[in-house]
Order: structure tokens, then sequence, then C-alpha cells
């Protein structure tokens, strides 16, 4: 899936028109890019409900893109290029949808909707359209990731037979004060946040899920007796080490806007900014583990953990000729023969510079590539429906305790 494109002379440009829908947290890397490389990009126009938050970032750097609270009038009045789709992982739909049908090259943020049938939408639009359709996994760009890809997929660890991929994410507890902690909005933390490590998966695994089994609970953002509903007017907010203090005085621009942002939205009749982690309502988990069965014999394993110390990703995969272990963090990996016990080391930390490991820029510079030339994209929306495919079945699954079949709904 995700054919090459015919790109017309127009589009094919060097410098783009980009709009951006969705002024959250995440757009604020697409607007740091394009602010700083805008030989390549301009920011014709920002929309949100809360227009607010788009000045917000606006002003932060310093680029003049209209302002709009509804999409299809920000498309038709600042004519772009391409569409960059940072709204709650729920909205990705109508945006992405409404760009391909005026064939505007779309960039969805990952995940690519919460259930199947609004990936199925996004499909129909972006198979009738002459535009792009990116997918933003943009873990695929990191350059551990990538060098781990390169090394299974050249056969240097010979056949593959199991894959252990962790995730530990200590700043993954403000998943409980935000939007993603409702499955209505982002379908839980078996969607929201493992897509990108199940789209690692099934990359590495170059094969489609035969099955999944998962086991998953809330075991330590429960209720806590005596908690306030926000952290300004909690008792416990001087011994909690999770006190949040939107008091607190920024130490730069971003983190002052950052924290501006969060404002305008409770200002806008949104939840405290502070919300407590304990107490808030939330439907979702903060730990998991799933084993996934692959259709070619390999068989993987992922933890999700954001109760953990420190934040990184781990990979070890087992092969007939060698063994890797990589680690996010550090941007190392460590290849050992298996016969003769040498070890081949990569250090990647110069490569890994920015956000996500550098893995966030590369994606903007392929998915601009990817709209000059109209190549296939490194992901779209067939990598994007079989990640959603997986986390629903590790949700169903963590749910039920059943082993689930990826050929049966889920």
């Amino acid at each position: 899936m995700g054919i090459n494109k015919e790109i017309s002379k127009e589009t094919a440009r060097s410098r783009f028109r980009i709009a951006v829908v969705g002024t959250g947290g995440r757009a604020g890397s697409f607007l740091k890019y394009f602010s700083r490389n805008q030989d390549e990009g301009e920011i014709v126009g920002l929309c949100d409900k809360i227009p607010e938050k788009a000045r917000l970032w606006a002003k932060l750097y310093k680029i003049q893109p209209k302002i709009f609270d509804d999409t299809e009038e920000m498309l038709s009045k600042s004519r772009p290029d391409a569409l960059i789709v940072c709204t709650p992982d729920f909205a990705h739909v109508e945006p992405s949808v409404t760009g391909l049908n005026a064939n505007i090259h779309v960039l969805c943020e990952k995940l690519m909707a919460t259930t199947l049938e609004d990936c199925s939408k996004i499909i129909v639009a972006a198979e009738k359209s002459s535009a792009i359709f990116y997918l933003g996994f943009n873990l695929r760009h990191n350059p551990t990731y990538n060098t781990v890809h390169q090394l299974v997929s050249s056969s240097q660890l010979g056949s593959i037979s199991t894959i252990e991929a962790n995730e530990y994410y200590y700043e993954g507890k403000t998943y409980f004060q935000r939007w993603n902690r409702l499955r209505e909005f982002g379908g839980g933390l078996w969607v929201t946040k493992a897509c990108h490590d199940f789209d690692i998966l099934n990359w590495l695994a170059g094969c489609s899920a035969q099955n999944i089994y998962a086991t998953a609970g809330l075991s330590h953002y429960r209720p806590k007796a005596n908690a306030a509903r926000r952290c300004r007017d909690c008792s416990l907010k001087f011994d909690c080490p999770d006190f949040d203090d939107i008091s607190y005085t920024a130490n730069n621009e971003l983190e002052e806007t950052r924290k501006l942002i969060r404002l305008a939205e409770e200002k806008k009749g949104g939840e405290p900014s502070d919300l407590c982690l304990y107490s808030s309502n939330k439907d979702t988990i903060d730990n998991g583990i799933a084993v996934i069965n692959y259709k070619n014999g390999i068989r993987a394993t992922y933890t999700l953990n954001v109760i953990a110390a420190r934040t990184t990703r781990q990979l070890r995969i087992v092969g007939s000729e060698g063994m890797l272990e990589a680690d996010l963090e550090k941007a190392t990996i460590e290849c050992t023969e298996r016969h003769t016990r040498r070890k081949i080391n990569y250090d990647l930390k110069e490569m890994s510079k920015g956000g996500h490991g550098g893995a966030d820029d590369r994606m903007i510079k392929d998915f601009l590539k990817a709209c000059h030339t109209g190549e296939k994209p490194k992901s779209s929306w067939n990598e994007g429906r079989l990640a959603v495919q997986v986390s629903l079945a590790a949700r169903k699954s963590s749910d039920t305790g059943e082993v689930i079949h990826l050929d049966a709904p889920t």
C-alpha cells in the first residue's frame, strides 16, 4: 500500500506552504522545525478550537501564519500544499480526509485513528487523492531503530526467532492528567502509546501479526485518600512527588509557552491543568505486557511501564547467527556473534540529537521528500492500520484475558 504518486510541478516547488491543525504540545516540534528551516517550508495557517494556543506558538517562533478555528476555512483561505494533523488521536480522521479530498498532502501524527473504521475512512480518501498521506511514526527515523532495522533486514543476525521490546517512560505519568487517560479520546495507552512500539515490532518482524495475548493494569495511579482534584488545592502537595506546581516560574520561553497553553485550555472550559494523577477519572493502564506471534514464526514481547524511574526504550533480538541489544536513551547497540562471542558496538549519540533522538527532523525531511518526488512514504496508511489493529487486539486481550487472533474482529 502507499503507492507512488504523480506530483504536479506546482506542488513540487522547493518551498512548501504548510498548515497545521491542532496546536497542542506536539505541534510545537513542527513549528520549531519550519521556523528554523524557512527555505523548506512556510507556516501559512494554524487551526485550533482555542486560537489563543496557536497565537502563543506563533509568538514563540516568530512566525506570522493566519489563525483559524475551522479546518476547511483554513485550507480554503491559506491555500497550503501540505497539512500537518496534530489533533488528539480521535480527531485525526476529519482533517486528514478533508485535506486528502482537496489533494493536499497530509502528514498525520501517530496514531492513524482510534478505530479500524476510522482508519478505513482515511484509506479510502488517500487512495482517491493525488496527494501523499504520510503517517508520523517518527521512531522509524530514530538512528538507533533505523540501524537495528538495517541489521535485521540484511540478515546479519541470521534468522530471527524472538524480539523483546521494552518501554519505560517516567514522564508518561502526565497521561493521567491529559486526554490520553480516556479511551474515548486516545483508545487507552495500549493504543495511544503502544502503537509506536507495535509499529516497530511489525517493521522488524517484516510480517503481519497472527495473534496476541496481553495483560495489563493500573497498579500505581489509583485514587489516593485525601487527594484533591487539583494539585493547587491538595493538602498532600508538600509531600507528593507528583505535585504539579502550575504557579511555577518558567525557566525559558518554551516552558513558559507550554504553561500558558495549558492555562488557556483550562480557561476555555478544559480540565484543570494540574489535575491530580491519582484522583483523575481514567479508564486506562499504567503498565502492561503483550506477547505477539507473527505469521513468519517470530515471537515478540512488549512491556509498557509509565511507573518507571527513567525514560528509555530497549530492544533484544535473537537470531540464528547473533544477538542484538539496543538502548534508545543511550543511543547504543551491541551485537554479539553467536559462535565466536565477538562483539560489535554502535554508538549513535552524535546522530541522535533533537526531538525523539533526532527522529522528528528526519521524519519531516522524509515527508517533504515524498511530497516533492511522489515516492512511497516510509510509513503510510497500511502501516498505520496494522499498528492500530495490533493495539486494539492488545487492549481487547487485556480486557478479556483471551488470546486475540488478528483475523478476527477487534
